[in-house]
């Protein structure tokens, strides 16, 4: 009887693992043009924000101003505690004309145009008008059923305009999304080399209404060595150190709740941490069997408890930890603030879910990629403040990326080489 030719099981399982080990090759390759493709649109995203800033500065004859809004009430929602973040007021040089115009305006809580900007996936409209990240709101009586012109807190996730995406803010390699985030973003403007009154800039709240304090105000002029300043009108004519020479904004990576040391921050211990930026690494708060992850804290921290509390969670807040950097700590470090509470300064570098280091868009526009192991001077050497030992030095003590973070510390012979 004549056999039917056939496979050997030799053979059927030489050529299984022939094609185990093609793909094993090709895996990696496919995966790395995948993530090639992602950081180029990065890029482009990013140089997009860039021309915003220019188109602003074209048409106002300044850049946008961190922490601005309206002010004058203690009430919430009767204004936005002038907390607002630069994108803001970028929307209409980001396509998003409709948006900033329902923003500008006095609208009613339950005006049908909201409800295109309701946030994606399974939260319903119901469920958005009665909470807000923070809390639970009563119901809004006759009286109280308009929404304020400017919006109300960046926080309050019932005002739909804050709680959707803008998509030119995102990376296509950062996977996160939705809540406990309101709109993510995953840039943010640069304040230099220093930390202190990051929060605040030289103004002070009293009654609803901001007013100059001489003490902020010196500090702000000392610490705030950046493109922009918080709650001040800068020009690109103060960059005195060029433009080409000069970080605007820098990328960041938005929290995923996972304790990663770069989107989640912990609380330091005041003004000493802007003595010593390399603070926790000191105290060695970070796993030792995880380095990009921090060790378990204290569940009675507000900062470890409260996961709304994130980097780049809300890209209409214009505090520090959601949308500013600062060029001390080379990228991809871990995060800190000073006191155990979202609203404050603190060591906030630039990071990204990219391999190897992250993208800074110049003043001129240009977007560059900066490498984790770019010079960043001494980690430990106290930044520029009232009362700091480094309270007169004009170059940045934390090398090129410090330089390059600053719009008039002179060091451009550091950056340009001998």
């Amino acid at each position: 009887m004549n056999r039917k030719p056939a496979f050997t099981v030799v053979e059927v399982f030489t050529v299984v693992a022939i094609i185990g080990v093609m793909v094993g090759l090709l895996l990696p390759a496919i995966q790395s043009a995948r993530e090639m493709a992602r950081r180029t649109s990065c890029a482009n995203n990013f140089m997009q924000v860039g021309l915003a800033i220019h188109g602003y500065h074209h048409a106002f004859k300044q850049v946008p101003v961190p922490l601005s809004g309206s002010e004058g009430s203690t009430t919430p929602s009767l204004d936005n505690d002038r907390r607002l973040s630069v994108f803001v007021a970028l929307l209409p040089f980001l396509d998003e004309q409709p948006r900033w115009e329902l923003i500008s305006q006095s609208i009613e809580k339950d005006d049908v145009r909201l409800r295109s900007y309701a946030p994606y996936g399974s939260y319903d409209y119901d469920y958005f008008m009665g909470m807000s990240v923070e809390e639970e709101q009563p119901e809004a009586s006759d009286s109280d059923a308009m929404w304020v012109a400017g919006g109300p807190e960046p926080f309050d996730a019932s005002y739909y305009p804050w709680s959707s995406e803008v998509r030119s803010l995102r990376c296509p390699s950062d996977p996160g999304i939705g809540l406990p985030g309101l709109g993510r973003t995953n840039y943010a403007v640069c304040l230099g080399d220093g930390m202190v009154t990051a929060d605040s800039g030289p103004l002070k709240e009293v009654n609803g209404r901001f007013v100059v304090d001489p003490k902020l105000e010196k500090q702000t002029e000392l610490a705030m060595r950046g493109m922009f300043i918080p709650r001040v009108i800068t020009r690109f004519s103060d960059v005195t150190d060029g433009l080409s020479t000069t970080i605007m904004m820098a990328e960041i990576a938005t929290d995923l709740g996972d304790a990663d040391i770069r989107t989640k921050p912990i609380a330091g211990p005041g003004i000493v941490l802007a003595s010593n930026p390399n603070w926790a690494r000191d105290q060695q708060l970070i796993d030792l069997d995880r380095p990009e992850f921090w060790q378990m804290q204290s569940s009675g921290s507000v900062l470890a408890s409260d996961t709304s509390i994130g980097r780049g969670l809300r890209w209409a807040d214009g505090m520090p930890v959601y949308t500013a950097v600062n060029t001390i700590l080379p990228p991809n470090r871990e995060i800190v603030l000073e006191a155990d509470q979202e609203d404050t300064w603190g060591v906030l570098g630039a990071s990204s879910r990219h391999q190897g280091g992250v993208h800074s868009c110049m003043g001129d526009g240009k977007v560059t990629f900066v490498n984790d192991s770019i010079d960043a001077g001494n980690p430990s050497a106290a930044s520029v403040f009232v009362g700091s030992v480094n309270e007169d030095l004009m170059e940045s003590p934390y090398g090129l990326w410090g330089a390059l973070g600053t719009r008039a510390g002179h060091e451009l012979k550091a950056i340009s080489g001998p």
